[in-house]
């Protein structure tokens, strides 16, 4: 009985060193998984919705749009966009035989968007843009009378935008991006159509790497920490 109690004891001791050297390697592993997992990137994917407000002579204009890119080494943010006027200078008119006309205008055009990120940090970064774009804009006249239109013209338009910029982020992978500068007309072949100005920008930035990465994080510690709470773990991963 005595060594029946001896090997019982023995075979009892044996298990726990296996679990507690498994428990010992699975933490291993997964630091050595989580490691790999946040450690930067080369290249990061990225997407922006833009709304942009242009104060000018003639009054405000309103362009949205959205641009899609790569973010390299954290320092350098590259994209191509699309923007379109969304909303018409109020101040657009002009007078011909004493009858008043109310200009309207229509642009579009795709840009080529450059970010220089001086500053990242937890939960904001700042940054110098820099845009430049081509398309097409038009400008024609109606009376407020009759409807009659005149002064139909449209053209090849070339621009740029620099200012600074920042981006506030309470969660790691969205944030809130707010930018403050100056648009100014390169070229144009529609006259008197020039609308440079101070402008500001607020949009929604989505960096695709942080969901990625913490979609991967999660499912490392579901299968490390198998007791966890999903909806806990998410929640952390999503603020840290």
């Amino acid at each position: 009985m005595e060594r029946i109690k001896i090997v019982f004891i023995l075979l009892l001791l044996s298990y726990c060193s296996c679990v507690s050297a498994q428990k010992k390697m699975s933490k291993k592993q997964f630091i050595i998984d989580s490691t790999n997992i946040v450690k930067p990137k080369l290249v990061r994917p990225q997407f922006r919705f833009d709304n942009r407000l242009i104060f000018t002579k003639n009054g405000s204009l309103r362009i949205s749009g959205a641009d899609a890119g790569v973010l390299l080494k954290n320092k350098l943010r590259v994209t191509l966009g699309y923007y379109k006027l969304s909303e018409q200078p109020k101040l657009l008119t002009k007078t011909i035989n004493n009858i008043e006309y109310q200009g309207q205008y229509k642009s579009s055009y795709g840009a080529l968007n450059m970010e220089f990120i001086y500053k990242d940090k937890r939960f904001f970064s700042l940054g110098m843009p820099l845009e430049f774009g081509m398309g097409i804009n038009s400008l024609n006249y109606t009376s407020e009378i009759n409807n009659l239109e005149t002064g139909n013209k449209s053209g090849f338009i070339a621009m740029s935008y620099f200012g600074i910029s920042g981006t506030f982020k309470p969660i790691r992978w969205i944030g809130l991006k707010g930018a403050f500068g100056y648009k100014k007309t390169l070229y144009n072949q529609v006259k008197n159509s020039t609308f440079d100005g101070i402008y500001t920008s607020l949009g929604l930035a989505i960096d695709f790497k942080e969901i990625i990465m913490d979609y991967k994080m999660l499912k490392l510690k579901k299968r490390y920490r198998k007791n966890s709470n999903s909806l806990e773990t998410a929640v952390d991963l999503m603020t840290d």
